[in-house]
């Protein structure tokens, strides 16, 4: 449960806190239903600010860190832990002392994560009207003929990315010397005692805001648009059919984005792992550099290179399929790169020794054996393909609307009720799929975060 929140867009968790705490919203008309209260006598959080846009977003990214570090505290040399108890060392001392300092590398790495997905983020601030430079870069680009402005905008935040850029690199090689020991595992659970109870209702409150109530708020508000519309209801004219080509066109753009960033992905990935050289090193490095680059900047650099190069498939499904995977490719490489590295080379060099030449090998042995770890990749692809909003806004055909795209078009007319049903079944739709990813040891998702990170 505590992995879910990873399939719900930041800008669908705040819808749902636009849902229930503006003026007129839910909370407020239960309280003048229920309890007598005069409409706007009851005092609300305010949520168009730095606090709410930051509580939005950090609901939905928390399992970059979480993730992480579970999966760095199962691996940990717990020797170190004993015997700072031996030495008669407190368990709060020795987590201070030992196990924080063994996972500062990881937790800040994560952070590092987080920090540029709220770069990147175009969606929850534009819903949330904090002015960032992804919602200024948006508005310069579609409120005026001379595009030099975005671009400069666009410049600027791809300085503010570089260091932290940089900064997890430093931080990644620092923690892969982290002492890690597999022979000895002693029993480290610390019985909490009566607070268990505590801790227990601080993840139940955290599974609550950051899982349940953007499941039950557009779960309840779909069911309500479907059976009692209104009238704005049926000027949008959404129903199931219309939910429904939205959602498949949804699928099939995530599908094939997937599939084609993730055969494209391969070749390089390859050479980088079988042929090390200062070339496949530096095309690494780049490739993992390009996916920190918010989706908004990609996009526009698609929409100029396309309407100057080739200017008769802009608008089209190719443009917009080949934006996807243009996106989603540094994903790709990176990921497909540590799955690869799992296969040792001495089968395929058995398998040369065998008569086997260097394609019939990659298939018959390092395709095999790496599949496991390419199929987390095409889902943690997909599961991005299916959220993503700048690409497919600035791309899309006239008449292709995807779920994000309804989901925002819906939400910026404040007609909540016709976003609800998208959201709904996005999350929906990449949650089962992070659900197969969870639940599946054998393809492993903290294995493949801590391979994106």
């Amino acid at each position: 449960l505590l992995s879910l929140p990873l399939a719900i867009p930041a800008y669908i968790a705040a819808l749902c806190w636009i849902i229930l705490l503006r003026r007129g919203g839910v909370i407020e008309q239960i309280a003048i239903t229920i309890f007598g209260f005069e409409r706007g006598s009851l005092a609300l959080p305010p949520i168009y600010n730095l606090v709410g846009t930051t509580l939005a977003i950090s609901l939905c990214v928390y399992p970059y860190v979480y993730l992480p570090v579970a999966a760095a505290l199962r691996s940990a040399d717990r020797t170190l832990e004993e015997a700072a108890r031996l030495c008669g060392r407190s368990a709060w001392h020795t987590f201070r002392s030992i196990t924080l300092p063994l996972l500062a590398p990881v937790v800040v790495a994560g952070a590092f994560l987080v920090g540029l997905y709220a770069l990147a983020d175009f969606g929850t601030v534009s819903m949330l009207r904090y002015r960032t430079f992804t919602l200024a870069i948006y508005q310069q680009f579609g409120g005026s003929i001379d595009r030099s402005s975005a671009a400069a905008l666009s410049m600027l935040l791809v300085i503010l990315v570089l260091p932290l850029i940089l900064g997890e690199n430093i931080v990644s090689r620092r923690g892969q010397r982290t002492s890690r020991g597999m022979a000895w595992r002693p029993r480290s659970i610390v019985p909490l005692g009566r607070w268990k109870w505590v801790a227990f209702a601080l993840l139940s409150l955290l599974i609550t805001l950051a899982l349940l109530t953007p499941v039950i708020v557009l779960g309840w508000l779909s069911i309500q648009g479907w059976l009692f519309p209104s009238e704005v209801d049926r000027i949008w004219g959404i129903n199931n059919t219309g939910i429904a080509i939205f959602g498949l066109n949804t699928l099939l753009l995530a599908v094939a984005a997937a599939v084609g960033a993730l055969l494209l992905g391969l070749a390089p990935a390859y050479l980088a792992v079988r042929y090390p050289s200062v070339l496949t090193k530096m095309l690494l490095n780049l490739s993992k550099s390009a996916y920190a680059l918010p989706g908004l900047i990609v996009g526009l650099s698609l929409v100029f290179v396309l309407n100057t190069i080739v200017p008769t498939i802009y608008g089209t499904l190719v443009a917009l399929l080949f934006g996807f995977v243009i996106r989603l490719l540094p994903l790709s490489i990176t990921t497909s790169e540590a799955a690869l590295r799992g296969v040792p080379p001495v089968l395929e060099q058995a398998a040369h020794t065998l008569g086997r030449g260097g394609l019939a090998s990659f298939r018959s042995v390092t395709l095999p054996l790496a599949a496991p770890g390419l199929l987390a990749t095409w889902i943690l692809i997909f599961i991005t393909a299916m959220k993503e909003l700048p690409t497919a806004i600035l791309l899309r055909p006239p008449g292709f609307d995807t779920l994000p795209v309804r989901i925002w078009a819906a939400a910026s007319e404040s007609v909540y009720t016709q976003a609800a049903p998208a959201a709904f079944l996005l999350i929906c739709l990449t949650m089962a799929s992070l659900l197969f990813l969870t639940l599946n040891r054998r393809f492993g998702l903290e294995r493949t975060l801590h391979d994106l990170r």
